[in-house]
Formats: structure tokens, C-alpha cells, sequence
């Protein structure tokens, strides 16, 4: 070895210590199986409460965000403001999002739970009081990060669906057992076919709770819509041609956020078929539900 090359290793070693020494070791907090660090929280945008809604529906479009964390002089959690609100006690109020602060809104001390909180606990919090959206916190009442509803749903489906395809051969022997055993054992039979149930991957049918959808023609203006939204308690509504009765767009408590209040533009006299996604994309029924959230 070369004398500078000797050096650079020592150098390393000196650097490193006895860590030099175990290549493949990895660095950093060791996070808790089980926990709500487990579930990756994503980082939270942060404001403060003086600002005016216009300036903070500004900032979500910036980040391509649908809530912020509310956070006091010392950084500390003291709300959360979401999409829905924009949507519901601005917008669907008539209020005036230049003139409205944030904490004239915002949901004040919102629940939070810490990392080394049981995910499950978090989870049934979230499922239970409908939040799409938890804060984490240390034990100071810092914010460490957001847990969001439809991304865990999404890694926890997309760790099944893994599983459901590893399972083909097993499909294969449970078809073969079915057919020697049919006229042999009721008991086998009936075993088969619940392993078969709970083994099937759930599809939109699973998530349709027959609710009739909020529907609006293309000239709807966007304060109208939110208080439709609002009476339905629905985040997202339907633009339907005024002849063919066709879908011709999807318009959400976020568009109102990105694309209406960011924007500048007056909920009271613009049109729908301004600031909706126009030809949306659909699924049928019988779609998985991992393929829907992928789209």
C-alpha cells in the first residue's frame, strides 16, 4: 500500500473508531417495530396563527399540502387547519379568506400522540374520530411529523396484496383439496371456504356505503358547492353535464384550497368548470382497492 494511501486508511480508522470496523451497520435511532415511527410519519408544514387564510392556502398550494400544523411563539402544536376547513367554515360561511386569520378556524389543541406510540392505537384514533390527519409529538409538545390516514392504508394494503400474490400456490392446493374432499367432509368444506374469504383481496364493494354522492352541474359556483359538501359531509363532489348527464369532472375540499383561495378567485362567482379536474379517472366496483389507491 502507498504511504499516502496508508495514511487515508488510518485516517478512517481514526475517524471511524471500532464503527470502521463492522461495515453494514447502520446508523441512527433504532425504530420500534410497532410504533408510530414504524408507520414513517411525513414531515408537517407548520404556520403560525396570524396569518390570514388566503397566505396560508397560499403556502398548501406551494407544497402541494391539504392541512398544516398550527404552531405557537415556542414551536409548539396549538392546532391544525385542513382542506375541510377552507372548504366548510370559510368558503361554505361566505367569509372573506384575505380578512380570515388561521386561528379563526383552526382546531385548537388537536390530539397528537408521540412516536413510540402503539401504531395500532393511532390508527384506531384515526379511523374512530375520522381523522385524516394525526400530529406526532415529542413529550415537549414539539411536532415531529404527520401521520396521514391514506398513505398507512395504502403500505398496509400494499403489504397484503405482497401477500395475496405469494398465496397463488396456495390457492391452487386449497382448489385441489376442495375437489377431493367435496363429497367427504362438510366440516373441511366449510373450512375451505372461509380460508378462501379472508384470504380475497377487498375491492371497492367493501368501501361503498351507498351514500348518494354530491352532484353539481358545470356553471355551480364553488361557495355553493362547499355548502353542499358541507350538508353532505363529503370532501368531493361530482360535475355532471347539464344534457348528457355524463361525468365531466371531480372537485374537491383541496381544489377549493389550490386552485380557488390560493389563486385569489371569489368562491361566490366562480364556476366549477374552472377549478375542477376535468374528465376524472373511474374504477368499477370490482376494483381493488390497492389498484384504486394507486391511481
Amino acid at each position: 500500500m502507498s504511504q499516502s494511501r496508508q495514511k487515508g486508511a488510518d485516517a478512517a480508522q481514526g475517524a471511524g473508531g471500532a464503527a470502521a470496523g463492522t461495515p453494514g451497520r447502520k446508523r441512527g435511532p433504532t425504530v420500534a417495530a410497532g410504533t408510530v415511527a414504524a408507520l414513517r410519519p411525513a414531515p408537517a408544514l407548520t404556520v403560525r396563527d396570524g396569518i390570514s387564510i388566503t397566505e396560508a392556502a397560499q403556502l398548501m398550494a406551494a407544497k402541494r399540502a391539504d392541512s398544516v400544523l398550527v404552531v405557537d411563539e415556542d414551536e409548539r402544536l396549538a392546532g391544525i387547519f385542513t382542506a375541510k376547513d377552507v372548504a366548510f367554515r370559510v368558503v361554505a360561511e361566505g367569509l372573506d379568506a384575505r380578512t380570515t386569520h388561521v386561528r379563526d378556524i383552526a382546531t385548537r389543541e388537536p390530539l397528537c400522540v408521540t412516536s413510540d406510540t402503539p401504531a395500532t392505537d393511532a390508527l384506531n384514533t384515526m379511523v374512530g374520530r375520522g381523522f385524516r390527519h394525526l400530529p406526532v409529538c415529542n413529550e415537549e409538545g414539539d411536532v415531529v411529523g404527520l401521520l396521514d390516514i391514506i398513505r398507512c392504508m395504502y403500505e398496509a394494503l400494499e403489504k397484503m396484496e405482497r401477500a395475496h400474490q405469494s398465496s397463488k400456490a396456495l390457492y391452487a392446493a386449497i382448489e385441489g383439496v376442495e375437489k377431493e374432499w367435496s363429497v367427504h367432509s362438510t366440516q373441511m368444506m366449510s373450512f375451505v371456504s372461509t380460508l378462501r374469504e379472508r384470504m380475497s383481496f377487498p375491492d371497492m364493494t367493501t368501501v361503498i356505503d351507498g351514500a348518494d354522492p354530491v352532484i353539481v352541474g358545470p356553471k355551480t359556483p364553488v361557495m355553493e358547492i362547499a355548502r353542499q359538501m358541507r350538508a353532505a359531509r363529503v370532501t368531493a363532489s361530482l360535475i355532471v353535464d347539464d344534457d348528457t348527464g355524463s361525468i365531466t369532472g371531480i372537485f374537491t375540499s383541496k381544489d377549493i384550497v389550490l386552485r380557488v383561495i390560493a389563486a385569489g378567485l371569489d368562491p361566490r362567482t366562480c364556476s366549477v368548470v374552472r377549478v375542477m379536474t376535468p374528465h376524472p379517472d373511474t374504477v368499477l366496483p370490482s376494483t381493488s382497492l390497492i389498484d384504486a389507491l394507486k391511481r
